[in-house]
């Protein structure tokens, strides 16, 4: 029986939350004892582990001084960001997910202090997990090399996939008839400043922007409603400047929507060549894309073909037997 304790605390977070959730999903095995840090108690995506109240703030002083206090004696103790403990803790060893640096490129200069401090005593864990070999290569450049296991992120094939046109949808939101999707918060490596100014050259007066998640116009979505909206869209595009992974495109793909992708980060290493590529510093090369995916028919079926073949290389199980492999293989080292 292995032990396990998880700083779950995050998971209402995007694409951190996104991950924590997945993989639990696939944690419930006879030979896993699973204890979850939780911000509360309730959480559908926790029912039937054991759980500690820990509604202590992500990243504050008060988060340090009180984790010895919370975490239970384990055999591992899994930070799934690097928010990881400073202090001693009762667990025999410390696993981390570190998904991209991205605090270190586009923080502030107390944010970068912070992530650089941090992300040290991350990388002291036992077990350095990433999500991508672009963000292995940041941690090696930035931080020297040491041993860090590449784990990619998977899509839901339950949730994101083909669906008839949902009235109720377009309804509940007020979509336009025909539009370009963006999917993600407005955080400035997102880029969405260049993506709006790009929008603006379309000129394709039946053609609309729509741009969904925290701190977009038109905001958070409700779980089961993304995928109607990554249906009806004329195609995905995302502009990011920095990208640990990037969840949206798989999603998309898994969905039928083309994707338009920048060729920043980690993206080109996921989507690979089921994405038509731009410049996210370019204006008209975004502008471009944009064009083309709506007018080339032929160009939007073959990436709608590409990225159902793609998207079969990532799965949420795959994600979650990796972790289990490692945690297996550490505790008979």
């Amino acid at each position: 029986m292995i032990d396990l304790c998880i700083d779950a605390r995050m998971a209402l977070s995007s694409g951190i939350g996104r991950y924590i959730c997945e993989i639990l999903s696939f944690f419930r095995k006879g030979f896993l004892r699973v204890t979850l840090l939780v911000d509360q108690l309730g959480y559908d995506w926790a029912q039937g582990f054991d759980q500690i109240v820990f509604n202590t703030p992500i990243y504050s002083f008060r988060e340090q001084l009180l984790y010895p206090m919370r975490i239970p004696t384990c055999d591992f103790f899994f930070s799934p960001h690097y928010n990881v403990p400073i202090l001693p803790i009762s667990a025999k060893k410390q696993v981390v997910t570190i998904h991209d640096l991205c605090h270190l490129e586009f923080g502030t200069p107390l944010q970068k202090s912070y992530a650089k401090f941090m992300l040290k005593k991350a990388l002291a864990s036992d077990i350095i997990i990433t999500v991508s070999h672009f963000t292995k290569g940041e941690i090696q450049k930035h931080f020297g090399p040491r041993q860090v296991h590449v784990i990619p992120l998977g899509a839901n094939e339950r949730r994101f996939k083909v669906l008839s046109p949902s009235s109720a949808v377009r309804g509940r939101y007020r979509l336009p008839k025909k539009f370009i999707l963006y999917v993600g918060n407005n955080k400035p490596h997102k880029n969405l400043h260049m993506l709006k100014a790009a929008f603006q050259n379309v000129q394709l007066s039946d053609l609309a922007l729509v741009m969904v998640g925290k701190g977009t116009p038109y905001g958070e979505i409700e779980e089961g409603d993304l995928c109607h909206i990554y249906n009806m869209a004329e195609a995905l595009v995302f502009p990011s400047l920095y990208e640990g992974f990037g969840l949206p495109p798989l999603e998309a793909m898994a969905s039928g929507c083309p994707t338009l992708v920048s060729k920043a980060g980690s993206l080109p290493e996921v989507c690979s060549d089921a994405s038509l590529y731009f410049d996210p510093n370019n204006a008209s090369e975004i502008t471009e894309a944009i064009r083309r995916i709506v007018t080339d028919q032929e160009l939007k079926k073959n990436l709608i073909q590409k990225g159902f073949q793609r998207v079969k290389m990532f799965s949420w199980k795959k994600t979650a037997e990796e972790h289990l492999k490692l945690f297996e293989a550490s505790v008979h080292a």
